[in-house]
């Protein structure tokens, strides 16, 4: 409920009246007075989780504590707002909420630590000679500057901060090893975080039968089965998110819930309308499953996120409104770009979805 909504509902009460606080599934017997109204500061998350059931759960809770347990990005959903809390005991919202800071500054603390201890294990990396100095690392390929930075722009080689230096696998210059074939695993699974792409090629997989990705480069069979293996993974490691309004909007709003939301997780570098396509296609994850009600105008949201951590990045803002037998369509791909106006036929749509993959497909033919 909002502010507004409470607001409407009490013009009528009368001022003397106690406000009392039913807490659910209690009877009215366990009604206690309202003591304390907090108006927070910050806005907190709200997490609305998917049950098996079909059934919905929000949890309301401070941004700085992180997502709760049972959150899961492909199924549930988040978003930021606003909150007043109502007590029926006095200062227990500001006690909670000054142990809370307490308890994020022990997370962040935690975190702090993660940080620091591989940060320690990198040094030793470094000392140990399983990452070394760019210098080291082009001699050892015998390759020139402008060589070297060729293939650290398309990912052949990667390298991980040590101190503020990057400092890179030794591994990438074993001469045991097929380079063309090393580099070439390297550059498909360029867009994962560099710490995740030195675990994926020197640790053992159960989809490559218990092998590093190191021990499939000699055979042919052997490594076409590691180039499909390498294409799923960094596929794992970044997801596109499809998201539906009613009615037209200029910037995602925060304070309705999608009419429908569809996830995929696919290669970043693959074009944005490929991967929305794919969003709205592969059932990945789509939420909900229908039936779908009638939607003259709507406003379609893409974003891509790496899965687990980052930001979400937003890449497009569609507004679609059904005339007819057209569709007017209106794109801006990021903020302050113009506006794109494309008219597209209707065809023999059967819902908003429908009619946002044909959107899409026309996109797709017209890039």
């Amino acid at each position: 409920m909002k502010v507004a909504e409470l607001l409407l509902r009490l013009k009528d009460a009368e001022p003397d009246a106690v406000v009392l606080l039913l807490p659910r599934y209690a009877d009215f017997t366990e009604a206690e007075e309202i003591a304390d109204v907090a108006l927070i500061a910050e806005p907190w998350t709200c997490e609305r989780h998917r049950n098996a059931d079909g059934t919905t759960t929000e949890v309301h809770h401070p941004t700085a504590d992180g997502y709760t347990l049972g959150w899961s990005p492909a199924t549930d959903e988040e978003w930021s707002e606003r909150v007043i809390i109502l007590s029926p005991q006095p200062g227990t919202v500001e006690a909670r909420l000054t142990g809370d800071a307490g308890a994020a500054s022990d997370n962040r603390a935690l975190t702090d630590s993660i940080r620091e201890q591989a940060l320690q294990t990198r040094r030793g990396m470094l000392a140990d000679g399983t990452l070394l100095p760019e210098d080291e690392l082009r001699a050892r390929l015998g390759i020139s500057k402008k060589r070297f930075a060729r293939m650290l722009e398309d990912g052949s080689v990667f390298g991980l901060d040590v101190d503020g230096t990057v400092c890179f696998p030794a591994l990438l210059t074993d001469s045991r090893l097929d380079s063309k074939r090393l580099q070439a695993i390297c550059r498909i699974i360029a867009p994962a975080r560099a710490g995740s792409r030195l675990d994926f090629l020197s640790s053992p997989h159960g989809a490559l039968g218990d092998r590093s990705p190191l021990q499939m480069l000699d055979d042919d069979s052997d490594y076409k089965q590691l180039c499909e293996v390498a294409e799923t993974w960094v596929a794992q490691s970044s997801r596109t998110t499809v998201r539906l309004y009613e009615g037209e909007h200029g910037t995602e709003p925060d304070d309705v819930a999608p009419l429908y939301t569809a996830i995929a997780e696919i290669d970043p570098r693959k074009p944005l309308w490929t991967r929305a396509s794919k969003a709205l296609h592969d059932r990945g994850y789509e939420w909900p499953l229908g039936p779908y009600p009638e939607v003259r105008t709507f406003t379609m949201f893409v974003e891509q996120q790496a899965a687990g951590y980052g930001e979400p990045r937003a890449e497009a803002c569609v507004q679609i409104t059904a005339n007819g037998d057209l569709l007017r369509v209106r794109i801006i791909h990021k903020k302050g770009t113009a506006w794109q106006s494309q008219t597209v036929s209707a065809g023999k749509r059967k819902s908003f979805v429908d009619v946002a993959k044909r959107v899409i497909a026309h996109l797709l033919r017209s890039r």
